[in-house]
C-alpha cells in the first residue's frame, strides 16, 4: 500500500526581541483598590534600579528607569494621593535614563516592584503596610537632619535586569521560572525570576522552633482551612502521546481514488471537519474496498475528537470512541493500532469513566500484537490502570500496579514516575503518614525525578499539613515554591505558608504580609483568591461601614469565582469573622445560622456551632462590661434554649454568672459560679485545661473564689465567704479593682465578727503598700475612716478621708459617691469636736462640688445651723436661702422656722432682759 504513516513530537516557540533604543517608555500611574499602581511599558527587557531612603525626615523612594515620553513624564508630575504625595521626574539620570522619585507618607507605606510578559511591562505598586512602624517626628535641628541625610547611604530595595533571551511568561503572568519536565533540569533556569528577590531561600517564610507559640497552634484548630486540591502530574509519555499529532500521508497516484483520497487529507489537514465527514462518506460509497480505508479511518475518529471538543459536543467523543475501536479491531497489526489503543484508554479515564478505563488498559496489556511485556506501552496501560484504580479508591490495587512498574518495567523513567505516584495514592486516601512515607522513599531512592515530580514536594506537605506537623508542613511549602514557582498550585502554597505563619504564631504584619505577596502575585487567579478574602476579612476590622458593605460583597463575589468544595461555606466564615472583629456579633451570629439553616446537609456543623457560641459569649461579655447586665441576661435567655443548650463553654457560664450578680440576684450568680469553679478544678493540670484558656477567657481560680466570696457575703453566709477568701491563694495576680475588691469584702467579714482592729490593720497595709492607681483605694480609704471612727480614733479618720479628698483633686477617677461622703463625714467629725471653722471648709467644698447633682439639702442646713448658732445670722439666712433641689421643701421649711424665732427675739428683746432668768439664757448665747 502506498500510504506513509508518521506520528511525530513536534514543538518550537518564535519571539522576537525588539532593540531598547526602538521607542521611549510609556507610564500610567492610578488607583486600584487600595493601592497605588505604577505601569510603564514600552521595553522588552528591563534594566532598573529602585531605591528607598530618608530626606528631610520623608520617606522617598527613588526610580532609574529608561526614559519616557513627554506625556508620561507630566502624568507623573501632576499625580498626587494620600500615600504618594509628591511625583517628580529628573530627566538627567545616569546612562540617559530618568528618575522618579515619590514622596511618600509615611513609613508605613511599602512598594512592590514586578515584571510582567506578553505584554512586557515594569510593575510598582504602594500600598499600606499594617506591620510598618509609624513615623516618629524628627527631634533633630534642620540642618543636622539634612546633613545626616545626605551621608547615609540608600537602601536598595530592590534592583532587575532581566536577561536577553528569557522565555516569555503567560500574558499578564509574573517573569517567573518555568515549571515542569523540561526546564527543571536547568537548576540556574528553574530558580530565575522575581521570586527569589533578595530572599532566595523564601526566609520570610520561616519560624524558627523556639518561635513557635503553642498557644497559636492551639487556637489554629477552631480556625477554618480549605482543603487545596491534590497536585497530580500528568503522565508524561501520555502527554508527549497527547499532545503529538499523527501526520498523516498519501503518495501521489494519477488514480481518481488517489485524488480523492489526498482530497480528503486535504480537508482534514484544514481543520474542514464538516466538509469532511460528508465526503468520507461519499468515498466509502464509491470506495468500499480502498486501499486508503486504514488512514482513512483512524483520521476520520481524529475528526470526531477534534469535534468534541467544542462545548456540549458530547456525542462526538462517543463517536471518536467507536470509531477508534473499529479501527484498532479491524487494523490489529496497523503501525496506529497501538498508539490509539493506548489513547482511547487515557482519553476514557480523563472523562471521568475509570471502570471503561481499566477494561481498556487491560485489553492493551492482553493484546499480543502490542509487543511482550516488558513493551513500553504496556507499561503506560499499567500506568493508567493505576490511576484508574486510585480514582475508584481501590488504594491497594493502585499501588500494587506501581509497584509492578517499578520492579518489572525496563524503562527507567516510567520506575522513577511509579515510585512518586505512589503517594499519591495515600494522599487521596488521606492517609497521610503513608502519603509521605511514600514520597520520602521515592525522593530518596530517585533523587533524579525532584525536578519532575512537584507532588512530592506540594502533595507532602498538604499530607503533613492535615497530619498537624505545621513546621514541617512550612519547611515542603517553601521547598515546592522554590523549585517550581510557576506551578498552578503554587498560590495555593503560598496561601498555604501565610495560614502557617499565623497557626505557629507569626507576627501579624508577617501573615499579612504573606498574603499581600499572594494577591500581588496573582491578582485574581482562582487560585490565589483564598488569600484575598483572608486579607479582606482581617482588615474588615478598620474599615468604615461603606468600606465594610464593599469588602463583604468583594468576599461573597470572589468566592463564586473559585471552583473549589465549601467555597460559600468558607466566604460565609470570613465575612462573619471579620464582624466580630468589628465588635458587630448579631451580624455575625445571624450570618452564620442563616447558613446553617440554608444548608442543613452540607454545612460543617462544629465549626459554624463553635462560632455561633463564641459571638453570643463576646456578646454578653461585652454588655457585662459596659455594665448592661439585663442586656446579657436578655441575650442569655434568647439562645439558651438553641446554640446555648450543649454548649460547655465555660467562659459563657462565668459572664452570664456575673450578669446576675450584678443584677442583684447572688443566688443565680453563685451557681454559675459554682459551676465553671468545679469545672475549672476537675480539669486542673490537663491538656483540656491548657486548651481551654487558649479557646476561652475564662476567670481564674482565684477569681472565681473572689467571685463566689462576694456573692456569700452578700448572701450573709459569712463563714462561706470567709472560705472562699481564703482560697485565694496569689492575691497579686488579680486585677487592681479585684485586689481591691478583696480587702473590702475581707474588712467587712472581720468587722461582722467585732475584730475591727484587725479589720484596720488589714486596710493600713494595704494602703501603705499600694503601687496600682490611687483612685482605687478611695474606697479602701473611707472605710478606715469609718472604722477609725468606732475606735474613736478621729485624727486618724479624718487623715484618711484627707487622703481621699486628695485624691479628688488629683484624679478625675475617684467616685464621685466616695467623695461626697468623705467630706460629709469630714465636716461631721469636725463639727462634733468643735472645730466648726474647719465644718464649715468641709460642708462648703461638699456643696460646691456636689450640689447640683446630689441631694444635699441636710447638709446646706447644717452649715447655715452653723452660722446661725455662732450668732451669724445673715451668713446662716444667706446659707439657706439657696437650697436647691425638688425635695429640699422639710429642711428650707426648717431653716425658715429658725429665723424667724431669731426675728421674734430680735423684737422683743427689751422685754426679755427684765425678765432675769431669760436674759441670763439670752446673754449665754
Amino acid at each position: 500500500m502506498n500510504t506513509l504513516l508518521k506520528a511525530t513530537m513536534a514543538g518550537c516557540l518564535f519571539f522576537s526581541l525588539a532593540p531598547a533604543w526602538a521607542a521611549k517608555v510609556t507610564g500610567a500611574i492610578n488607583f486600584q483598590g487600595d493601592t497605588v499602581h505604577l505601569e510603564l511599558s514600552g521595553q522588552q527587557n528591563w534594566d532598573y534600579d529602585v531605591k528607598r531612603k530618608e530626606v528631610k525626615g520623608k520617606t522617598v523612594v527613588e526610580m532609574t528607569v529608561p526614559a519616557m515620553d513627554d506625556a508620561s513624564v507630566n502624568s507623573l508630575n501632576s499625580f498626587k494621593s494620600e500615600m504618594v504625595t509628591e511625583v517628580s521626574v529628573d530627566r538627567k539620570g545616569p546612562d540617559g535614563k530618568y528618575i522618579v522619585s515619590f514622596t511618600l507618607s509615611g513609613s508605613s507605606i511599602d512598594t512592590f516592584d514586578y515584571l510582567t510578559d506578553q505584554p512586557s511591562r515594569l510593575i510598582v505598586d504602594f500600598y499600606v503596610n499594617p506591620g510598618a512602624k509609624t513615623d516618629k517626628k524628627p527631634v533633630a535641628k534642620k540642618e543636622t537632619v539634612e546633613k545626616s541625610e545626605e551621608a547615609k547611604p540608600a537602601k536598595t530595595v530592590a534592583k532587575a535586569k532581566t536577561p536577553k533571551g528569557r522565555t516569555p511568561a503567560t500574558a499578564d503572568a509574573l517573569v517567573i521560572a518555568n515549571q515542569g519536565t523540561t526546564v527543571a533540569m536547568n537548576d540556574n533556569v528553574a530558580h530565575r525570576g522575581i521570586f527569589d528577590g533578595g530572599d532566595p531561600d523564601y526566609e520570610r517564610f520561616t519560624v524558627k522552633p523556639y518561635d513557635i507559640k503553642e498557644e497559636s497552634v492551639i487556637r489554629a484548630k477552631d480556625n477554618y482551612y480549605i482543603g487545596f486540591p491534590m497536585l497530580e502530574t500528568p503522565v508524561t509519555y501520555w502527554e508527549k502521546v497527547k499532545n503529538t499529532p499523527t501526520i498523516y500521508e498519501i503518495n501521489p497516484k494519477p488514480t481518481d481514488e488517489n485524488k480523492q483520497a489526498r482530497l480528503l487529507l486535504t480537508l482534514f489537514e484544514k481543520e474542514r471537519y464538516a466538509v469532511y465527514l460528508k465526503t468520507v462518506q461519499w468515498f466509502k460509497e464509491k470506495y468500499p474496498k480502498s486501499e486508503y480505508n486504514e488512514i482513512i479511518d483512524f483520521m476520520t475518529a481524529d475528526v470526531h475528537l477534534a469535534l468534541s471538543k467544542e462545548p456540549g459536543n458530547t456525542k462526538s467523543f462517543d463517536e471518536a470512541m467507536q470509531k477508534y475501536k473499529e479501527a484498532i479491531a479491524k487494523y490489529p497489526t496497523s503501525s496506529l493500532s497501538e498508539r490509539t489503543s493506548l489513547k482511547v484508554g487515557y482519553l476514557t479515564l480523563e472523562r471521568g469513566d475509570n471502570l471503561s478505563a481499566l477494561r481498556l488498559f487491560k485489553e492493551h496489556i492482553d493484546n499480543k500484537n502490542f509487543g511482550g511485556k516488558e513493551s513500553l506501552s504496556k507499561d503506560l496501560a499499567r500506568m493508567g490502570t493505576g490511576l484508574a484504580y486510585m480514582r475508584l479508591n481501590k488504594w491497594e490495587d493502585a499501588v500494587a500496579q506501581y509497584d509492578a512498574i517499578e520492579k518489572n518495567s525496563t524503562h527507567q523513567d516510567l520506575k522513577v514516575e511509579a515510585a512518586y505516584r505512589k503517594g499519591d495514592v495515600w494522599i487521596r486516601a488521606k492517609n497521610y503518614a503513608k502519603a509521605v512515607a511514600d514520597y520520602q522513599t521515592a525522593l530518596k531512592k530517585y533523587p533524579e525525578g525532584q525536578a519532575f515530580y512537584p507532588n512530592a514536594f506540594y502533595n507532602q506537605a498538604e499530607s503533613l499539613f492535615g497530619m498537624q506537623k505545621f513546621p514541617q508542613s512550612l519547611d515542603l511549602y517553601r521547598e515546592f515554591v522554590k523549585k517550581f514557582p510557576s506551578s498552578e498550585h503554587a498560590p495555593f502554597a503560598m496561601t498555604r505558608m501565610g495560614e502557617l505563619l499565623e497557626i505557629l504564631g507569626a507576627d501579624k504584619s508577617r501573615v499579612m504580609g504573606a498574603y499581600l505577596e499572594t494577591y500581588f502575585r496573582y491578582g485574581e487567579n482562582p487560585s490565589a483568591v483564598i488569600s484575598r478574602l483572608r486579607l479582606l476579612s482581617a482588615r474588615m476590622k478598620g474599615m468604615k461601614p461603606k468600606e465594610t458593605e464593599n469588602a463583604v460583597k468583594e468576599i461573597m463575589s470572589l468566592a463564586k469565582k473559585v471552583d473549589l468544595p465549601n467555597m460559600e461555606q468558607f466566604a460565609t466564615v470570613m465575612v462573619a469573622d471579620g464582624y466580630s472583629q468589628r465588635g458587630e456579633y448579631d451580624k455575625s451570629i445571624d450570618l452564620l445560622s442563616k447558613y446553617y439553616k440554608e444548608h442543613p446537609t452540607n454545612v460543617d456543623v462544629p465549626l459554624m456551632t463553635q462560632r455561633i457560641v463564641a459571638n453570643i459569649n463576646n456578646k454578653l461579655e461585652k454588655q457585662v462590661e459596659d455594665g448592661n447586665f439585663i442586656g446579657a441576661l436578655k441575650t442569655h435567655t434568647q439562645y439558651s434554649d438553641s446554640w446555648l443548650k450543649n454548649s460547655k463553654r465555660l467562659d459563657t457560664k462565668f459572664n452570664v454568672g456575673r450578669a446576675f450578680e450584678m443584677a442583684g440576684v447572688p443566688v443565680e450568680s453563685e451557681k454559675y459560679y459554682k459551676d465553671v469553679l468545679n469545672r475549672v478544678y476537675s480539669i486542673r493540670g490537663t491538656a483540656e485545661a491548657r486548651e481551654i484558656n487558649v479557646k476561652e477567657q475564662i476567670p481564674t481560680e482565684d477569681e472565681l473564689n473572689l467571685r463566689l466570696a462576694a456573692v456569700s457575703s452578700n448572701e450573709q453566709k459569712y463563714n462561706q465567704a470567709y472560705e472562699y477568701l481564703k482560697n485565694v491563694k496569689v492575691p497579686e495576680k488579680l486585677s487592681e479593682t479585684e485586689q481591691i475588691e478583696r480587702v473590702n469584702i475581707a474588712v467587712r467579714l472581720l468587722e461582722r465578727r467585732g475584730d475591727t482592729d484587725s479589720a484596720v490593720r488589714y486596710l493600713g497595709e494595704l494602703l501603705r503598700t499600694w503601687k496600682g492607681q490611687p483612685e482605687l483605694v478611695a474606697e479602701p480609704y473611707l472605710k478606715l475612716a469609718e472604722l477609725q471612727q468606732k475606735q474613736g480614733k478621729k485624727d486618724d479618720a479624718l487623715a484618711a478621708l484627707g487622703m481621699i479628698d486628695k485624691l479628688a483633686k488629683d484624679s478625675d477617677h475617684v467616685s464621685p459617691a466616695i467623695h461626697a461622703k468623705a467630706l460629709e463625714t469630714m465636716g461631721d467629725i469636725y463639727l462634733a469636736n468643735g472645730s466648726k471653722d474647719q465644718a464649715i471648709d468641709a460642708y462648703k467644698s461638699l456643696l460646691d462640688k456636689y450640689e447640683e447633682t446630689r441631694p444635699l439639702s441636710s447638709i446646706r442646713y447644717k452649715l447655715g445651723q452653723i452660722y446661725f448658732k455662732r450668732g451669724d445670722v445673715q451668713q446662716a439666712a444667706d446659707t439657706w436661702n439657696t437650697f436647691k433641689g425638688e425635695k429640699s421643701g422639710f429642711w428650707k421649711n426648717l431653716a425658715q422656722e429658725q429665723l424667724k424665732n431669731s426675728e421674734w427675739r430680735d423684737g422683743y428683746k427689751k422685754y426679755i432682759k427684765r425678765i432675769p432668768a431669760m436674759s441670763e439664757k439670752e446673754e449665754s448665747k
